[in-house]
């Protein structure tokens, strides 16, 4: 049985009437085609004809994502999660906040993560946290709340509706087979490792998205953080969530959505119905691109020089418009001067 089969079952199990199930089923098949190498020092979905959104006042905030900070013994790591610090830092138009999107350490431990704090000590104050598959599976999130508080949250912000998601829930591979929390963190953070099986959001999280969305207008822009991508990229690497076609079906009839992700360590785009993703620039390592290809349209990174220290890494602003749509600017260092 095919995954977008599976998908569609799932919702059809959901009891959709039948003109809801025809409409996701647009969402749940995504074109995937290589795009050109383009210039990526600003990408910007086109506004030209939205209307603006009421009560929308621009803005701008920050995102820094997949670190992979392992304390003292990695160098490499330390050095630019504290560059892109400084940088953020040193922003001429201050953001309104600065969104970390998860895999801010390696293993996982509360000794790795008060290293993290010490170096985003001076934007700590700005923060906002959303977990990654690093963060989370040495000890189930133990350390991961205590640092940073709830996984899952929504807050309204210059007429905006901010979501957060915990996107990296796996199925219990661990119990049964008795490893081990370190067995544990490193089969759920290997990226090739089929035993786990993809990313899920879960029916609890998805009802309480449900909830949540009945309190906001389908006029009001949403803008949604996710550390998996929340739709289906390349299953091999687990770039994938098994339900995000249920979400999409939740966001369906709202205006304007952006999904901000992490995860994939590059930088691609997509659109699905009415929803627009995009990743995150990784400060840690740049992954590839898969050979199944990229979303229809999505820009493609130049391949990172590996003898470069910063190649195919940064961090990214976001500005707001008045229509609630997102422009990024990804700040991809191997493209500028580093001193």
């Amino acid at each position: 049985m095919s995954d977008k089969k599976d998908a569609l079952d799932r919702l059809m199990a959901a009891d959709l009437s039948r003109r809801d199930f025809m409409k996701m089923s647009a969402f749940a098949g995504i074109a995937a085609s290589v795009g050109g190498v383009v210039t990526l020092d600003l990408w910007s979905p086109s506004n030209a004809h939205g209307q603006a959104a009421a009560g929308v006042k621009p803005f701008t905030f920050a995102v820094i994502a997949d670190q992979h900070t392992m304390g003292p013994k990695n160098n490499f790591m330390k050095l630019r999660t504290g560059r892109s610090v400084e940088e953020i830092l040193k922003l001429e138009q201050k953001p309104d906040f600065v969104m970390e999107m998860g895999d801010m350490v390696h293993d996982g431990s509360d000794e790795q993560m008060k290293f993290f704090d010490e170096l985003i000590a001076p934007i700590k104050g700005q923060m906002k946290f959303i977990t990654g598959e690093h963060d989370w599976y040495l000890d189930m999130g133990d350390s991961y709340t205590k640092h940073y508080g709830k996984t899952t949250y929504s807050w309204d912000q210059n007429g905006v509706h901010f979501i957060a998601l915990m996107t990296v829930m796996l199925r219990d591979f661990w119990s049964k087979r008795g490893l081990s929390p370190q067995e544990r963190m490193d089969i759920a953070g290997t990226l090739n490792e089929p035993l786990p099986g993809p990313f899920h959001v879960g029916e609890k999280q998805l009802e309480w998205l449900r909830d949540d969305l009945k309190k906001v207008k389908k006029t009001t822009p949403i803008i949604i953080f996710s550390h998996s991508p929340l739709y289906y990229y390349y299953k091999p690497w687990n770039f994938w969530t098994e339900d995000a076609p249920e979400v999409h079906l939740l966001l369906q009839g709202y205006q304007t959505v952006q999904v901000i992700h992490g995860h994939v360590h590059h930088i691609v785009t997509n659109q699905i119905g009415n929803i627009k993703f995009a990743a995150s620039l990784s400060t840690a390592w740049p992954h590839p691109y898969p050979s199944s290809g990229l979303p229809a349209g999505s820009p493609m990174m130049p391949r990172a020089n590996p003898m470069n220290t910063y190649g195919g890494l940064g961090w990214d602003t976001m500005q707001v418009a008045e229509n609630g749509e997102v422009g990024i600017n990804y700040r991809e260092w191997s493209r500028e001067k580093v001193t």
